[in-house]
């Protein structure tokens, strides 16, 4: 069997990890920032679901998607970033996206939020899995 063509300079598809890595690192910051630039608007939603004190959740949400952005950007930890990131899409699609109670076009819409946190979740995934390459903290990746 012949290995197929490479994706990059490299040969074995760095450039497209890292442009992932990059383009999923900034939309996790974006998403931060716009948490805090809209607080009032997160806590509103969180409580109509049910969280009792929502603010602190907010931050929480906020951080650990700056963190975990930022992480994938600057080429650290990128492993753990892409697990924490996956835990937290994860618990996202659980509590916030239950479209399996609901009905008519709100089931519609949390369905098509959750399947969009799916792929989202596979990226992390395949970053996670090649962390190693174009300077990532693993020296060597061997492809099959």
């Amino acid at each position: 069997m012949t290995r197929p063509p490479a994706t990059g300079p490299d040969g074995n598809g760095a450039t497209m990890v890292a442009t992932a890595r990059l383009a999923f690192g900034g939309f996790f910051v974006g998403s931060a920032v716009l948490k805090l630039m809209a607080t009032a608007t997160m806590v509103k939603m969180l409580g109509s679901a049910g969280f009792a004190h929502p603010l602190p959740w907010v931050w929480f949400a906020a951080a650990s998607q700056f963190a975990g952005g930022m992480a994938l950007i600057a080429n650290r930890l990128v492993r753990w970033a892409a697990i924490g990131l996956i835990v937290y899409v994860t618990l996202v699609n659980v509590i916030l996206h239950g479209f399996w109670n609901l009905s008519g076009d709100a089931a519609s819409i949390q369905f098509q939020l959750f399947s969009k946190n799916l792929g989202i979740i596979a990226g992390l995934m395949g970053i996670g899995g090649a962390a190693g390459t174009w300077g990532m903290t693993r020296k060597e990746v061997h492809y099959a």
